[in-house]
């Protein structure tokens, strides 16, 4: 899939409808959509609770599940990318993660509100939480999600709960915009076969949130048809 490519970067751009012109004026809704807000519970304590149980990952171990092995068969390009920028692949932090959310009553019912259907075998994780703490970073980059479901790639969908409201210093990239100034129980979701991406935490706070990954219900169909900041989701 990659001979000719030495960067993942490089193969992503050139799988990808994305524009890269850095001086094209975008908007909320054009890659990443705000689709809501949960509300109705309190999830602080579930969530002052995750950010302790989690562990942190680097691009060769992002994939491991519940003590897998599995790795990206195109690690060696994403490491590439890092190198070519003065970085450490083994040495940078991504984040870091929990895979284990069934103790999380509220944050399980959020998860379960979106519809997203679970698929894959047990290297393809569902809903991960996603702590990403002082100094941590995902380098700018383009998903590859495509196994998930190779022959209607359309339906596979990634959204994201962000669990606490944002900091100063906390940040998403999506394309040539800034997403930041989220608030608790926020949802999102993005282009991701096509947007670059990348987030950040220069605060001195963690950054807790929790990812699912899978297929579109009808349900979550209708979540993205009606996208919008202001909804509420009730819990």
């Amino acid at each position: 899939m990659t001979q000719e490519y030495k960067s993942s970067w490089e193969w992503a751009v050139a799988h990808s409808n994305y524009h890269f012109d850095i001086n094209k004026e975008e908007k909320v809704g054009d890659w990443y959509s705000i689709l809501g807000r949960f509300a109705g519970a309190d999830w602080s304590h579930e969530t002052d609770k995750l950010i302790h149980t989690t562990h942190p990952i680097n691009w060769g171990t992002r994939k491991h599940l519940k003590g897998g092995t599995y790795k990206s068969p195109m690690l060696p390009e994403e490491n590439y990318d890092i190198e070519q920028g003065g970085g450490n692949a083994e040495e940078l932090e991504l984040t870091d993660v929990s895979d284990e959310l069934e103790e999380y009553p509220t944050i399980s019912r959020m998860i379960e509100y979106l519809g997203v259907i679970p698929n894959g075998n047990k290297d393809k994780r569902y809903a991960r939480a996603h702590v990403q703490k002082t100094g941590q970073m995902f380098n700018r980059h383009i998903d590859k999600l495509w196994e998930r479901h190779p022959e209607d790639p359309e339906q596979i969908v990634r959204m994201t709960i962000m669990l606490r409201d944002w900091e100063p210093g906390q940040y998403y990239s999506y394309g040539n915009l800034i997403y930041s100034h989220w608030r608790a129980g926020e949802v999102h979701t993005f282009d991701w076969m096509n947007v670059p991406h990348s987030t950040a935490n220069t605060s001195n706070h963690p950054r807790p949130a929790v990812q699912i990954t899978g297929l579109k219900s009808e349900h979550t169909r209708e979540l993205l048809a009606n996208a919008n900041k202001n909804n509420t989701f009730t819990l």
